[in-house]
């Protein structure tokens, strides 16, 4: 019977691995060392009496055998060190070690091995980085490799016991990999583009952004700056796109986007969460109708919040609304303002001004994003300025107000302020797709082909506008979403959202 465990995950990935590591003990420490303080060149760890203890080839020997369970404290040295911090470890030196017509091998093999491990209960969470139960990897097919090798690792670690079925853990031979070699084109990676985040504050969003979106694919742009260039769909409900679970995760996050750390802290003290949805959509209805909006102008706003915070990992510091309400003689133009803080070779922070734009054309929307982008960049000091006084103001609780501050108003003897970079998000109606004669299957295969179309085909466009208006020196993170009708859909999911009329989503 098939069984994951450490064991069994450290012999798939040695199969994978390129000559130079197939041998089981240096790869297994190898491996192992994505729990140690950067640049360990020998894993150890720190015993319940507090002695530091080495592993040896013989204790590596008797994991990848499943001769023996880890200790109590490397489980939780799993556990407690920041997921993303492993991954990077993975990325730098694990991924590089796998033979690259290997690397679908190893996601085929751990899905597999997973999917039919009857100790594992199709509700467990296997992610640690991204939520993924067992249900939902058995029809997932495509993957982010980094990740899901890290959350597979972590939790082989952490929450498998690695005695169970030794027999099979022993089975896994160093030609394991040739079983699924023609099985590879049943997968896809979606590598990520952007530089990796590191949260400098806490996201915000509720949810997993998983269970709504799906990527379809990114594109590189010929500019210089760090950028991120990505499409994504909603998941399908047979023909059409699932609108309901978009409203659904709207609904959850909507107080979130509406409200400031400060405030949301006030109904978790108060015990009133369960109303945050409630008085936000509250405030933001009262807000419409006395500046005489249109409320589906709000739908984009949202969804940049959404991804900005979910795909680029950089925290809101104020949404629109909060924008709105500032006092100041001069009012923002920007959709949403986020900070990222970003590893790469040289560690960098940015501001991040945001524009939203919901067109039925792709290329009218990019026209207007990228026009509403030239703007905020002539008047950017003005948008840091409401970042800057809020932290003085009280949106913030102490322990972030001190970190933005040094972050974004730095001591001139240390570092410089964060640089300004845009954020867009594009929302457009899909082209006609026929649906005659079609299966389901065969019809969202063909709408991934167009929505894969429509970013491919508008990069030189992207490019143009960047060179117009002088933005190729600035990092741009564009995320673009298709609508089967966006006019009407906007109206829908928002009139929906606020509850002021019937919908039809």
């Amino acid at each position: 019977m098939e069984h994951l465990c450490i064991g069994s995950y450290v012999r798939v990935m040695t199969s994978c691995a390129i000559s130079a590591e197939r041998k089981f003990d240096p790869f297994c420490e190898k491996i192992f060392l994505s729990l140690c303080d950067e640049g360990a060149k020998v894993f150890s760890y720190k015993a319940a009496d507090g002695f530091e203890v080495t592993y040896s080839p013989t204790n590596f020997s008797k994991i990848h055998s499943a001769a023996q369970n880890l200790p109590t404290e490397i489980m939780q040295m799993a556990l407690r060190k920041d997921a993303h911090d492993i991954e990077r470890y993975f990325i730098a030196e694990i991924i590089p070690a796998l033979e690259e017509a290997r690397k679908k091998n190893a996601v085929l093999a751990l899905k597999n091995i997973i999917v039919k491990d009857k100790n594992i209960a199709d509700t467990t969470q296997l992610g640690t980085l991204r939520n993924l139960t067992k249900k939902e990897l058995m029809d997932k097919n495509e993957f982010i490799l980094s990740e899901f090798l890290t959350d597979i690792f972590i939790y082989a670690v952490a929450k498998t016991d690695n005695t169970t079925d030794s027999s099979f853990t022993k089975s896994i031979k160093k030609n394991f990999y040739a079983v699924y070699s023609s099985m590879r084109d049943t997968i896809t990676f979606y590598e990520v583009s952007r530089p990796k985040a590191v949260a400098a504050i806490p996201l915000t969003i509720k949810g997993s952004f998983n269970h709504v979106f799906t990527p379809i694919s990114r594109e590189t742009l010929s500019i210089s700056a760090n950028h991120d260039l990505q499409i994504f769909c909603l998941k399908f409900d047979d023909f059409d796109f699932d609108y309901h679970g978009l409203w659904r995760y709207l609904r959850n996050n909507i107080g979130y986007y509406v409200y400031s750390r400060v405030q949301i802290n006030r109904y978790v003290i108060e015990e009133e969460i369960a109303s945050l949805a409630y008085d936000a959509i509250a405030h933001i209805k009262k807000f419409i109708e006395k500046n005489k909006l249109q409320s589906e102008n709000s739908l984009g706003e949202l969804l940049l919040y959404i991804f900005l915070e979910q795909v680029l990992q950089a925290p809101k510091l104020m949404s629109k609304v909060e924008l709105r309400n500032h006092n100041d003689l001069i009012s923002s133009e920007s959709s949403g303002i986020h900070l990222l803080t970003a590893n790469t070779d040289v560690t960098f922070s940015q501001l991040i001004l945001g524009v939203s734009m919901l067109n039925t054309s792709l290329t009218e929307a990019i026209d207007a994003a990228f026009a509403d982008a030239q703007k905020l960049k002539s008047r950017k000091k003005d948008e840091r300025s409401f970042v800057e006084s809020s932290i003085f103001n009280g949106a913030f609780p102490s322990d972030i107000c001190e970190q933005l501050e040094s972050i974004i108003l730095p001591s001139e003897s240390v570092e410089k302020k964060p640089a300004t970079a845009f954020g867009l998000f594009l929302g457009y109606t899909l082209g006609d797709i026929s649906k005659s004669g079609k299966s389901i299957n065969i019809y969202q295969r063909d709408a991934i082909a167009q929505i894969k179309n429509d970013i491919l085909n508008n990069v030189p466009y992207i490019e143009s506008k960047i060179a117009q208006y002088g933005l190729d020196g600035y990092s741009l993170y564009i995320y673009l979403l298709p609508f089967t009708d966006v006019d009407n859909d906007k109206k829908d999911i928002m009139n929906k959202l606020l509850q002021t009329e019937e919908s039809k989503t």
